[in-house]
């Protein structure tokens, strides 16, 4: 992805073609009563998989058997695989691990069947597809504002994992003590300022502290550093680049005994990226920036998704208009399962009317034919964020807190997506769930599971959700200048959005 062009970029209230209108929620209005009582009434007298599979039949009577067969199995095999890795994220998290590590660690077993070169340009691609979700999203929040240079690559990255590297390399070959470590979030979330490189000496005390920018020139990369307090840090910036900048830099990392890293130019790096995206990497740069490096970086820009979903957040907006006031049989059925976290068999019932409006054509932004497992994926985002905005509005969370663990459902389920989806469909899952379409659709799924629930209860998921997109706006425009020209500012800045968020709006 280029730089987004110095246009004007209209804000999604003022135009966006991935929005549900009126006729089209009134439309899917009768379809999804008809799911959730269909559920309700037969939850405890049969399996949700055989309810799934005859509602489906019934509704879709032109699909033959062996059609409504594979959609209802996929929309199973799909929600029970991402309720196992929210389950799983959720332990890591209680453990102590970031859900970086943990996305890493998932990844690495879903490409264990892999070449080297072959899971290289596998997380490659995965990355790429994210960001272009990512561009998408954020070109419908800002106007003139706000333009970002946006970088699909992970260049800034893979200098950070450079350096470490090379370094360790040379600590081992002299006998060194020293050894380098890129520095990776615990207990969630990217701290403002963070340190991104740390020299430990042998007892693991830090010794040398480094913030890394590569920008395309030097005036980008010291504008970077203008924007954040990084007293206590090295500046470490690409090769060639250190003799136009005023203030104090460094090309390498350095140890108090004088091993240091090899420097790299913001060129090298850039080659290092295509090499990666392309899968020619060669024995030497392998050991220059490992698989799990990538995946770290595919896990930050999901985080990034789930900001950026949360300030679009429209799709609430028609279900307010469309179901106020409207009840369902047995909504306190709906009210227990959400609050009680057994609701799988909602989310089923979410899935299967949203994949029988998609077949009738009756949601224009989500063609018909799109896999169940993708329609399955974008409900079960829809449903838990839903529970997690409403938990902000009665203030049981905080935003921080919110916007956190919307960012792990959103981790958790991109490591879904990469176990489960093969070959070129990941790329066009991944837009689909994470980019606009899903994240529009999303809201109006999750909005009207909510009313489901009773209008109190919709209402509420209702208010949060605009909370929620209006704080977010805020922080999204105020810190854009800060990650311009700059691939890891892009997602440092982003990762820090929530600690900027604390100091600028007392969240």
């Amino acid at each position: 992805m280029g730089t987004i062009e110095n246009k004007t970029i209209l804000a999604i209230d003022e135009e966006f073609d991935f929005n549900i209108s009126t006729d089209e929620a009134q439309a899917m209005k009768p379809i999804q009563k008809r799911f959730m009582e269909s559920y309700l009434e037969n939850k405890d007298n049969m399996p949700v998989d055989e309810w799934l599979s005859s509602e489906m039949a019934e509704n879709l009577p032109e699909c033959s058997a062996e059609e409504i067969s594979q959609m209802s199995r996929e929309i199973i095999t799909t929600l029970k695989m991402q309720e196992e890795k929210k389950d799983s994220l959720e332990e890591a998290i209680a453990n102590g691990r970031s859900k970086e590590s943990w996305f890493a660690s998932e990844a690495k077993k879903a490409t264990s069947y892999m070449s080297t070169q072959e899971a290289s340009q596998y997380l490659h691609e995965l990355d790429c597809a994210m960001n272009t979700a990512n561009e998408s999203l954020y070109r419908t929040i800002h106007t003139q504002a706000g333009i970002i240079s946006q970088n699909p690559h992970l260049d800034g990255f893979i200098a950070e994992q450079y350096h470490t590297q090379t370094f360790n390399l040379n600590a081992e070959a002299t006998g060194s003590p020293y050894r380098a470590k890129v520095l990776e979030p615990t207990g969630g979330g990217y701290a403002k300022n963070s340190v991104d490189i740390v020299v430990v000496d042998e007892n693991n005390h830090i010794v040398k502290r480094y913030q890394s920018k590569y920008c395309k020139n030097a005036e980008a990369t010291a504008r970077a550093f203008e924007h954040g307090d990084y007293r206590g840090q090295q500046k470490l910036v690409p090769e060639g680049q250190e003799k136009d900048i005023i203030s104090k830099v460094s090309t390498v990392i350095e140890a108090p005994d004088g091993t240091t890293s090899k420097p790299l130019s913001k060129e090298r790096a850039k080659e290092l990226q295509e090499e990666a995206q392309s899968g020619a990497w060669n024995d030497l740069n392998w050991n220059e920036y490992k698989t799990k490096d990538l995946a770290v970086g595919v896990a930050k820009q999901a985080a990034q998704a789930a900001f950026m979903g949360a300030a679009v957040g429209v799709g609430f907006d028609v279900v307010q208009k469309v179901w106020n006031g409207e009840e369902i049989q047995g909504e306190e059925l709906v009210e227990t399962a959400i609050a009680s976290g057994t609701d799988f068999g909602v989310k089923a019932a979410a899935a299967g009317a949203l994949k029988v409006g998609v077949e009738k054509e009756l949601i224009a932004t989500i063609p018909k034919g799109t896999p169940a497992g993708t329609i399955a994926n974008i409900a079960f985002v829809a449903v838990e964020n839903a529970k997690i905005v409403g938990e902000i509005a009665t203030g049981e969370l905080t935003l921080k807190e919110g916007l956190e663990k919307m960012e792990q459902t959103t981790v958790a389920t991109a490591a879904g997506i990469v176990t489960s989806v093969e070959g070129a469909a990941i790329g066009a899952t991944i837009g689909t769930v994470f980019g606009p379409v899903g994240t529009v659709v999303g809201g109006f799924i999750g909005g009207t599971v909510g009313y489901m629930a009773g209008s109190k209860v919709g209402e509420t998921v209702v208010r949060g959700a605009q909370k929620i997109r209006e704080k977010s706006r805020e922080v999204v425009k105020t810190l854009g200048r800060a990650v311009i020209d700059t691939a890891s500012s892009v997602v440092e800045g982003v990762g820090n959005l929530l600690s900027g968020a604390i100091s600028l709006f007392g969240w």
